[in-house]
């Protein structure tokens, strides 16, 4: 009697061990993503609509999960600053334990983050910083899928030189890595075809009045464009500054304001009439008749009852980039760096990405234009 007791009870020790187990298992079958996302300060509309293209995606691919696996994603606030960046990464590594960290969106932070998360050995899947310091020389733990200033700044100069006819520019820019950056860049290869930069006007992000640096502007004489690189708040002001000083198209003058992705959609809404003509690089074209482009879009207005932005668009690509490695066997940090290290020819909703040996994303077809016409709405201009 005793000694079937003790069977049973080491049969049901057994069984009980088993679904332990089984538990732990099915614990394990989880990709943990950390979030880096300004959700406060002068970019914390990134962080409100990456959160939104995040969300899409997780709950897209959670119905079914990728190879087994379901997704789970931890957001910590990084306000688009060196330190606070630096701290979120450290509560997301030590408390979280990520299999991968997407964000920031901002250069200085983003590069703030990087040996922290190289030392921890968790890839870093960035979508949004520009500065050539994030891929050059390299960082083995550290992707890039934007193309960096460079590329966009040569990109922005050929344009403007060649399709907009500019000849002259004068440079305003946020006291940063990237805003210093990008305008160099444009600088360097505007002036190479044959144009001439007229003033280099850089700002901290302390600067809420811009009456006199639009004075200032409009004393130059003739001006093609003006190349800006500052977030949304600034821009807003810079822009309303510049059209009542007479300069840009919106205030009657000849100027064309130009950029990168550092402003969201409904830039235009909010500017009023002092945005028409700004000519901007953005993420994401929803006029692309590409299926994954129209999906995405009709996803997007179902759940939020609201057309995506470029940036909802790019949070949904980290995440989707992240599935397809998934897919092709990633599982853990050093897995899923080598998965995303091989991709080849991928195809999101913002574009192809094809990392080279620093990490760098290598196509172009991320970069669309628009230009913000009269009624305060977009076109796409097809440029790439």
């Amino acid at each position: 009697m005793i000694t079937a007791v003790r069977a049973l009870f080491v049969s049901v020790a057994a069984i009980g061990l088993l679904a332990v187990g089984q538990s732990a298992h099915a614990q394990d079958k989880t990709i943990k993503i950390g979030a880096l996302f300004p959700m406060s300060g002068p970019g914390s509309y990134f962080g409100a609509q990456d959160k939104q293209g995040v969300e899409l995606a997780l709950e897209q691919l959670n119905k079914t999960g990728v190879n087994g696996y379901k997704f789970a994603v931890q957001y910590e606030d990084s306000s688009c600053g060196p330190l606070p960046a630096t701290q979120a990464a450290k509560r997301l590594i030590e408390q979280f334990k990520p299999d991968v960290i997407i964000g920031e969106e901002c250069s200085d932070a983003t590069l703030a983050v990087m040996p922290i998360v190289e030392q921890a050995k968790v890839p870093l899947l960035n979508a949004g910083s520009s500065s050539i310091k994030v891929t050059e020389p390299g960082n083995p733990w550290t992707f890039r899928i934007m193309p960096n200033e460079v590329m966009q700044g040569v990109n922005l100069a050929d344009n403007a030189y060649k399709r907009m006819n500019a000849r002259t520019a004068v440079l305003l820019f946020e006291n940063t890595n990237a805003g210093i950056g990008n305008a160099q860049v444009f600088k360097e290869n505007f002036i190479k075809h044959g144009g001439q930069v007229l003033a280099e006007i850089g700002f901290g992000r302390d600067v809420n009045d811009f009456t006199s640096i639009a004075t200032r502007v409009a004393g130059l004489g003739k001006i093609d464009v003006i190349p800006t690189y500052t977030l949304e708040g600034q821009g807003l002001k810079i822009t309303q500054a510049l059209a009542q000083a007479g300069v840009t198209k919106g205030g009657g003058g000849n100027a064309i304001q130009i950029g990168t992705i550092w402003l969201p959609f409904g830039f235009e809404q909010k500017a009023g009439k002092a945005a028409l003509g700004y000519i901007r690089i953005v993420q994401f074209d929803p006029t692309e008749t590409r299926d994954v482009v129209k999906n995405f879009s009709a996803a997007f207005k179902a759940k939020y009852n609201a057309d995506p932005t470029h940036l909802n668009a790019h949070a949904y690509d980290q995440i989707m980039l992240i599935a397809d490695v998934v897919k092709r066997g990633g599982k853990d940090p050093q897995s899923i760096r080598d998965g995303l290290a091989a991709t080849k020819s991928y195809s999101g909703v913002t574009g192809s990405v094809e990392f080279d040996k620093t990490n760098q994303n290598t196509k172009m077809d991320t970069v669309h234009y628009m230009e913000t016409k009269p009624d305060m709405s977009w076109t796409s201009l097809k440029w790439n």
